[in-house]
C-alpha cells in the first residue's frame, strides 16, 4: 500500500469517478501570491470579486473555530487580522466545499468535522517545530475529501459503509471491496490535481495505512509521518469534541505517540488544551 501511485494508474483505478478541477479563482489566487509584487490589497480585491467566495469567507473568518475577538467585515480586514496564509487556508476550505457539494444536510456533519479538524491541526502544529501550520491545516481539511466524491458517485455509499462498519470492517477495506477504490486514493488524486504540497497529498493517501509508522519507505519520510500523525491527533480531538468515538485512534494512537515521542499524559494535556480552545475557554 505504500507504493506511490502514478496519476495515470490512479485515473484507471477511479474508473470514471469525477474529480472536481481546482477552481479558477483559487488558481488565480495562488498565482498572485507567488508574484514578486503581490500585495495584501491585490489579493483581497481578487477574493472580493468572487461573489460566491466573499460571504462564506467572512462567515468562516468570524466562526468560533477561528477565534477572532472582533468581527471582521471585509476581506482586507480579515487578511490583516488573520494574515495571508490563514486567508489562503480559508479559501481552500470554501473552494473544497463548493466543489464537492456544500448544499444539503447530508454533508453538514462532514464539513463541520473537517473544518474543526483543520483548525485543531493548525493550532496543534505550533507545538511541533518540524510541522508547517499551513500544511497541517490543509492535510486535516482535505484528508477525507474523497468521501463526498464517492458519495456522489455511488448512491448507496453511506448505507454500505454504515452496514459494514457496524460489523467492524475497516473503512478502506469496505470501499475497496464494494467500490474498487477508496477515499484515500480519491483524496490523493484530488489534492494532486489541485497542486497541494506533495507531502500533504502523500499523507492523505496513506493516513489509513497501518504500515506508515511500522514500515516506512522512501515515500513515507519524516515529514509525511508528521502530517499523518497530526491528522490522527486532530481527528481524536475533533471526535471527542463532537462526542463521537474515534476508532482510528484505537488503531494508530500508540504509533502516533511513539513517532512524536509523546507520553499518553502529554497527549492528554495537549488534547485538553485543544478542547478548551474549541469550547471558547
Amino acid at each position: 500500500m505504500n507504493s506511490e501511485l502514478s496519476l495515470s494508474a490512479t485515473e484507471q483505478t477511479l474508473n470514471g469517478i469525477f474529480i472536481p478541477p481546482c477552481p479558477t479563482m483559487l488558481n488565480e489566487l495562488m498565482r498572485e501570491i507567488k508574484h514578486p509584487e503581490a500585495s495584501m490589497e491585490k489579493i483581497a480585491q481578487l477574493i472580493s470579486r468572487d461573489a460566491g467566495m466573499l460571504a462564506p469567507l467572512l462567515k468562516l473568518a468570524n466562526s468560533p473555530f477561528i477565534g477572532l475577538r472582533t468581527k471582521v467585515t471585509s476581506v482586507f480586514q480579515a487578511a490583516n487580522v488573520l494574515g495571508l496564509k490563514n486567508i489562503v487556508n480559508l479559501v481552500h476550505n470554501i473552494a473544497l466545499r463548493q466543489s464537492l457539494g456544500d448544499d444539503g444536510p447530508k454533508f453538514d456533519k462532514f464539513w463541520e468535522r473537517s473544518s474543526i479538524a483543520a483548525s485543531v491541526a493548525e493550532r496543534m502544529a505550533a507545538r511541533f517545530p518540524t510541522l508547517s501550520r499551513e500544511e497541517s491545516y490543509l492535510a486535516a481539511l482535505f484528508h477525507d475529501c474523497g468521501i463526498p466524491v464517492l458519495m456522489q458517485k455511488f448512491p448507496h455509499y453511506r448505507e454500505t459503509l454504515m452496514a459494514q462498519g457496524a460489523k467492524g470492517v475497516p473503512l478502506c477495506h469496505i470501499e475497496d471491496t464494494h467500490f474498487s477504490t477508496n477515499h484515500a486514493v480519491v483524496g490523493n488524486m484530488l489534492t494532486r490535481s489541485w497542486a497541494l504540497p506533495a507531502r500533504v497529498c502523500t499523507a492523505i493517501r496513506l493516513h489509513h495505512d497501518p504500515e506508515v509508522f511500522t514500515s516506512p519507505t522512501d515515500h513515507t519520510g519524516e515529514d509525511v509521518r508528521d502530517l499523518v500523525g497530526l491528522i490522527h491527533m486532530s481527528e481524536c480531538v475533533t471526535d471527542e469534541h463532537l462526542h463521537v468515538r474515534d476508532k482510528e485512534w484505537d488503531t494508530h494512537g500508540t504509533h502516533v505517540l511513539a513517532h512524536f515521542e509523546m507520553t499518553e499524559q502529554e497527549f492528554n494535556e495537549l488534547k485538553w488544551d485543544m478542547l478548551a480552545f474549541l469550547n471558547g475557554e
